[in-house]
């Protein structure tokens, strides 16, 4: 308060002082009795009841305050009068939600949980550089989200696809580029085979056919159905790096036969189906009859979703049918999930 101001009230009915000369004992009687200002912080404090720490004002106001936990946090002593205030974790549960903040449709670099409930592709922001920082990108869609952005820690990476109903865990480093962990992924498997055998007919020398029987899917497919009979297709929206196998016993029509068999692979984006060079095996039939052809594939090739592959047969000696008795098409792999 400034110098110039009273700070104490007279309170002449208890501690009367003569207009003329004042003892020594009425002084004393006088200013026992005097009474802080009204307006000021000192009286404020003075006329407050109850225990605890004090607030003031700058309006000459006091109030009795105690300090009180939230968002997990718990408060010993809160009024600080058996001994100093304590703070410390009350329920960790609350306490790691609190710090877990959460944003929607939307990613900036600071916010712990970011929910994507809309949209295929968002633009990552660069972390804070010198932290260290993780972030949680939730994909709350039943499409596939793709994250772009120069922010990446691989420089082989440019996008990171983040699967439908999925997650992905960012990093720093303390360079301002994020680590990037795809904690869950579905490893896409699928296989089928010939259940019933059927002759395919073979109507030329020079082209592959596709290998007919009933076929029935192995079960507990994964990111593959089988759509129609030898037709093994891949429905993961992320494109799949996938290992191809195929083995079966294949019997002719007529001795001396030069059997080829390749992988078949149907592309839905383009509508085309290619036979797969690389998968090429060939057999012979002996001149003798009943020989039975046993051959295994293996191939490599990249799948989106909707492709599907087959076996396919051709007869390099006549127009001859041949008839796979025995047969299993396979495939496994890895989703593409950075490019």
């Amino acid at each position: 308060m400034p110098d110039s101001a009273k700070n104490f009230t007279y309170d002449g009915t208890n501690g009367p002082i003569s207009t003329t000369t004042v003892t020594r004992a009425e002084l004393i009687t006088a200013m026992e009795h005097l009474n802080y200002a009204e307006g000021y912080n000192i009286r404020a404090i003075d006329e407050l009841g109850g225990t605890g720490l004090v607030s003031v004002d700058s309006l000459g106001n006091a109030f009795a305050r105690s300090i009180a936990g939230e968002d997990g946090l718990s408060v010993s002593n809160a009024t600080g009068v058996s001994g100093n205030p304590t703070v410390g974790v009350g329920t960790p549960v609350t306490l790691r939600q609190a710090f877990s903040d959460t944003e929607a449709n939307t990613i900036t670099a600071n916010v712990a949980v970011s929910i994507l409930s809309t949209g295929t592709s968002y633009a990552v922001p660069a972390p804070t550089s010198g932290k260290i920082s993780t972030k949680t990108i939730v994909n709350d869609t039943a499409s596939m989200i793709t994250l772009t952005g120069a922010v990446w820690e691989d420089p082989g990476i440019t996008t990171v696809r983040i699967p439908p109903r999925l997650t992905v865990n960012l990093v720093s480093g303390v360079g301002g580029f994020w680590h990037v962990q795809h904690p869950y992924v579905n490893m896409p498997h699928g296989g089928l085979y010939i259940s019933t055998p059927a002759a395919t007919v073979i109507s030329d020398t020079t082209n592959y056919f596709p290998e007919a029987g009933t076929t029935t899917a192995q079960p507990h497919l994964t990111n593959f159905d089988m759509p129609a009979d030898g037709r093994l297709r891949y429905t993961g929206k992320v494109p799949v790096h996938a290992h191809l196998v195929y083995s079966s016993s294949i019997t002719t029509a007529s001795n001396s036969q030069v059997i080829h068999l390749r992988i078949g692979l149907y592309d839905d984006s383009a509508a085309t189906t290619t036979y797969l060079a690389h998968t090429e095996v060939e057999q012979k039939s002996q001149a003798t009859g009943g020989d039975v052809l046993s051959t295994a594939i293996h191939g490599d090739i990249i799948m989106e979703e909707n492709d599907y592959v087959f076996a396919g047969i051709r007869n390099e000696s006549s127009a001859t049918n041949a008839t796979a008795t025995h047969a299993c098409l396979f495939a496994m792999g890895m989703p593409i999930l950075t490019t």
